[in-house]
């Protein structure tokens, strides 16, 4: 796998598709790695150059000089960008990996971006899952109650092997470090929304998602849709909070549609 040393840290990607085609620069979320992507990117790699970038401290040895947080996954994000994909690229992000693709939109100054299920709206255990994801005697059970709330719903052995085996490899310094920035980019915005809505100048954008399949929150996005015409929701198929995974072909091509826009 090719690496950019970046800040100091090694950063690993993957590239596919056509140099010369336009850019789409896919993330993940915290203790995740290109993995979760290895049905899409093949997928939008048939009409665009791909790039898949694994953050700070996500190669294989896990290497870390000091503590960071999301300002310094932007600013490695940032980096990457202006040395692979300097030409307006798309920006895709998955789950919390979204705080990072919103902070490279607002300082580099992207007019478009695409989110997959990040959570609008925290339900009520979200905290305490995310509280007890920083403790270092209680990290493993915030993390195995979301890897069972999520199993609850799917016998996929794609997202299983995904949580069980590719995201529970990352240490628990990982870990931690993930769920205490999560919590506080919540505590520090309230929600991605309100994040969004702080920008001077929000980038047009589309959110794919399959879970929560109630019809409640899926009213939520479509009424805020309609105050807020720069965000529009995708809801494609899907059982589980991994679309790339579960429904690579549908969420492509929400992608290649909202690029050609």
């Amino acid at each position: 796998m090719p690496t950019l040393r970046i800040n100091d840290h090694p950063i690993d990607y993957l590239e596919f598709g056509n140099p010369e085609a336009e850019a789409i620069v896919l993330l993940s979320g915290w203790a995740q790695d290109n993995r979760l992507f290895k049905y899409l990117s093949p997928l939008l790699a048939e009409k665009f150059h791909v790039l898949v970038p694994d953050y700070r401290g996500h190669d294989a040895n896990e290497t870390v000089h000091g503590d960071f947080g999301t300002e310094e996954l932007i600013d490695d994000i940032a980096a990457f960008i202006k040395l692979k994909a300097p030409k307006n690229p798309l920006l895709v992000s998955t789950s919390h990996g979204c705080w990072v693709n919103i902070g490279v939109c607002e300082r580099l100054g992207f007019e478009k971006t695409v989110l997959i299920d990040w959570l609008m709206q925290p339900h009520p255990g979200f905290v305490k899952q995310l509280e007890d994801g920083q403790d270092p005697q209680r990290y493993k059970e915030g993390r195995d109650s979301f890897f069972n709330e999520w199993e609850a719903a799917t016998d996929n052995v794609d997202v299983i092997n995904h949580m069980k085996k590719e995201m529970a490899w990352f240490s628990g310094p990982m870990w931690m470090r993930a769920c205490r920035e999560i919590l506080r980019a919540y505590d520090k915005y309230g929600s991605p929304l309100k994040r969004m809505e702080g920008l001077k100048k929000q980038p047009r954008l589309i959110h794919i998602y399959s879970q929560p399949l109630s019809a409640d929150y899926r009213k939520f996005q479509e009424d805020y849709s309609s105050e807020h015409p720069w965000f529009r929701p995708v809801h494609i198929p899907g059982q589980t909070h991994f679309p790339t995974l579960e429904n690579p072909e549908a969420v492509a091509a929400a992608i290649a549609d909202f690029r050609r826009s």
